[in-house]
């Protein structure tokens, strides 16, 4: 890794020769400073690779100082996490140099956390991790809004030595803070990209995604109606890909999937329909049947904070056969993480559309901002169904020869169920939309709303 590796990332993530420093030439950690990123300013604080100080707390004040300025001046922050070239060596101590004030300084580590907490929904945060972290680095990571990480990356509380000395076992570093866990299994990050390039660019796209991009209305609005077509089965029982829904209502290409792999039984992103901005939940049944897992929840709850911090209206695009039942997740917490959605739902500020594309079962009908959680409205395509239990369900439930009452509760079920006018008639939907015209009746929520969208500026939830 050579000198002007600072230089070559700079150029990669801004716009050519926007980029000013706010620190010296010579860093003690830190290199901080702002640029253009399509147009717009953005502030960066890059962890120096090649810096050789021993201690990370000489270069803290200016990462400090950066945080600072962003939170007067409302600009975008971006980390860039690396580890310098001292703190490579996998031998070296666990007992960091300046001990005391790294952990309990004014100026120390903790004023990180506070500041990046405090700038929290006011202002995006991205962390791009570029190198194994630990400890005192991991939190901030986690603590701005979205991260993406290359295969070389990773973070762990404890490297795997302390964890060895700690619990007595060995434990591989892939299973401990590889990227890959964090992307598929903790889910503390929004993207793994193949390499360094790719990591900026995914970071200049989500930015072109939050209200105040330079270009926030883009001219081409192109989709492919035909895409839509003929995706949806009738039948319950089968799954189909929700992407290509999505894929027929949004502009082409506009579509950018948030923690694609963690809980991939719910899609979240950005959209933009016509040009404008939009944030997409959607049951995928393709993954463990669409149902809601105490992860789905969290998942849910997470981009549904995002949005209401940053003024995105939401779409919600149910296919869902409600929550899944069982030990594992009751001892999970499905109940809490539940309650946590609908609570992230009710307390959101944007306007939200509830659509049914095919089935909503149970306590699914809220998770996806149905009626009673003040929706805009609550539509459904023509054949959905909106039931407390699906057909299937219901026939295990009845297995046996039950009395009169019972036998009539099931058929009333079922049968009010299945007929979505009965359903228009009662005042429960809204609107009945045939799914070629779903795009265009989103984009009429969309223009109907749009003053009524503003930015909460809570604080992100970290879950």
């Amino acid at each position: 890794m050579n000198e002007n590796i600072i230089d070559e990332r700079i150029a990669k993530l801004f716009d050519g020769g926007s980029f000013k420093k706010f620190t010296p030439a010579k860093s003690n950690g830190f290199i901080t400073g702002a640029g253009l990123i399509n147009g717009r300013e953005v502030m960066a604080s890059f962890i120096d690779p090649v810096n050789q100080s021993e201690s990370l707390f000489k270069g803290m004040s200016d990462h400090l100082d950066l945080l600072e300025k962003a939170l007067e001046r409302k600009t975008p922050v971006i980390l860039i996490m690396d580890m310098p070239a001292q703190h490579k060596n996998v031998d070296k101590s666990p007992f960091p140099k300046d001990p005391i004030k790294l952990l309990a300084d004014k100026r120390g580590v903790g004023r990180s956390y506070f500041l990046h907490s405090k700038l929290s929904g006011k202002i995006p945060q991205i962390a791009v991790v570029l190198n194994k972290l630990g400890a005192s680095l991991t939190f901030m990571v986690t603590l701005c809004d979205a991260a993406v990480m290359t295969p070389e990356a990773g973070m762990s509380v404890g490297r795997p030595d302390i964890v060895e000395k700690m619990l007595g076992r060995k434990v591989d570093y892939s299973e401990l803070g590889g990227p890959e866990m964090h992307y598929n299994v903790s889910g503390s990050i929004d993207y793994l990209a193949k390499n360094e390039s790719e990591a900026f660019e995914w970071t200049r796209k989500y930015l072109d995604n939050m209200p105040g991009a330079f270009k926030k209305n883009p001219s081409s609005a192109e989709y492919d109606e035909n895409k839509i077509k003929n995706v949806i089965p009738h039948n319950s029982n089968f799954a189909f890909d929700v992407q290509e829904v999505i894929k027929g209502i949004v502009d082409s290409g506009s579509f950018f999937e948030l923690r694609k792999g963690f809980a991939a039984e719910l899609i979240t992103g950005f959209g933009r329909v016509e040009g404008r901005l939009v944030g997409i939940i959607a049951n995928n049944s393709c993954a463990r049947g669409g149902l809601f897992f105490p992860e789905t929840c969290k998942k849910s709850s997470r981009f549904i904070s995002i949005c209401d911090s940053f003024g995105i209206p939401l779409v919600f695009l149910a296919d869902d056969a409600g929550f899944m039942v069982g030990p594992d997740v009751e001892k999970a917490g499905i109940i809490k993480e539940g309650s946590h959605l609908f609570s992230a739902i009710a307390n959101s500020s944007v306007p939200r559309l509830s659509v049914v594309l095919r089935r909503d079962y149970t306590a699914g009908v809220y998770a996806m901002a149905g009626p009673g959680f003040d929706p805009e409205s609550f539509i459904a395509l023509p054949e959905a169904v909106i039931s407390i239990y699906g057909k299937s369900v219901a026939e295990k439930l009845s297995a046996e020869e039950r009395d009169e009452s019972f036998n009539a509760a099931r058929k009333e079920m079922i049968s009010g169920a299945d007929d979505t006018h009965k359903l228009l008639e009662m005042g429960i939907l809204d609107e009945l939309v045939e799914i070629e015209n779903l795009r265009s009746r989103i984009f009429k929520f969309l223009n109907k709303v749009a003053d009524k969208t503003v930015p909460s500026s809570k604080p992100v939830l970290l879950v």
